[in-house]
């Protein structure tokens, strides 16, 4: 009896290892790919094989940063050697899966998802030199925001499918989102800051989403963006300015994290809503 109890026990934690293993740290990461690849396909109105086709490699390229990183890690002797073969198969199965969709949509029609190869690239590259780097980290700000705004790249990718072109709407609506996204990068790390109570400058939040209505506002009025677009700007500039003054720490970290989840979707519908 205690034999099968240790086993299920070893069983467990083995299989919350590999989770780690697998999931980004980043719980929130998962809203700033879904939310944008939601308003690419509803602004495109269509969802069709090529769209799933976007939408299953998104998600694989996505799992597959987490244990790319470990590898990369561990071939520098900085990693569990024990996990090496674990997080080989994941990134060879995850890499395949990607590569499966990619040829698919090739096979379909859609070669100007190639539009997208050169931001994609550069956002890889970044993360392999973080992740060779000794003196660096693949959560601090800078990698955060690459991150962030990279995984916007959903919503064009998914115009892209429904259209098999790329069209100055879909480049337009990633610019959006990827500035939806840093803004939320820069506002959870601010809360999580004051919640920890570290001291930090606050003066680039808010400045950020100042800047961030600016230049939306200044775009409406060249016609390349419709005027709704600015809503959801507006809001969470003003959500900047409650925060700003004073630290605003987090009552209960889970609530707040599916509350910036609403946020996100909350975003993402207005964007709807104006295209």
């Amino acid at each position: 009896m205690a034999d099968e109890v240790n086993r299920q026990a070893g069983e467990g934690v083995k299989k919350g290892f590999r989770k780690r293993l697998l999931l980004p740290a980043e719980h929130g990461s998962w809203s700033w790919l879904l939310v944008p690849y939601l308003v690419g396909t509803a602004v495109a109105q269509t969802f069709n094989l090529a769209a799933l086709l976007v939408l299953i490699g998104s998600l694989a390229l996505f799992l597959l940063r987490q244990p790319a990183t470990i590898w990369l890690r561990i071939r520098q002797g900085r990693g569990r050697q024990s996990d090496g073969t674990i997080v080989q198969r994941l990134v060879l199965g995850l890499g395949g899966v990607a590569l499966l969709c990619l040829l698919g949509l090739l096979a379909l029609g859609v070669t100007a998802i190639f539009w997208l190869a050169l931001p994609v690239a550069g956002l890889l590259a970044v993360y392999v030199a973080a992740a060779l780097g000794r003196q660096s980290s693949v959560r601090v700000l800078w990698m955060e925001l690459a991150g962030a705004a990279g995984l916007a790249l959903t919503a064009p990718a998914a115009m892209i499918a429904a259209s098999g072109q790329m069209t100055a709407v879909a480049w337009w609506l990633w610019l959006l989102l990827a500035l939806l996204n840093v803004l939320g990068v820069l506002y959870v790390r601010l809360r999580l800051a004051d919640s920890h109570g570290r001291e930090t400058d606050r003066r680039p939040m808010l400045g950020a989403h100042l800047v961030s209505v600016g230049v939306i506002t200044a775009v409406v009025f060249t016609g390349h963006i419709p005027t709704l677009t600015i809503l959801p700007f507006a809001a969470l500039a003003g959500r900047a300015l409650w925060a700003y003054p004073r630290p605003r720490p987090i009552p209960h970290i889970k609530k707040f994290g599916f509350t910036e989840v609403g946020v996100e979707l909350a975003c993402g519908l207005l964007l709807i809503l104006a295209y």
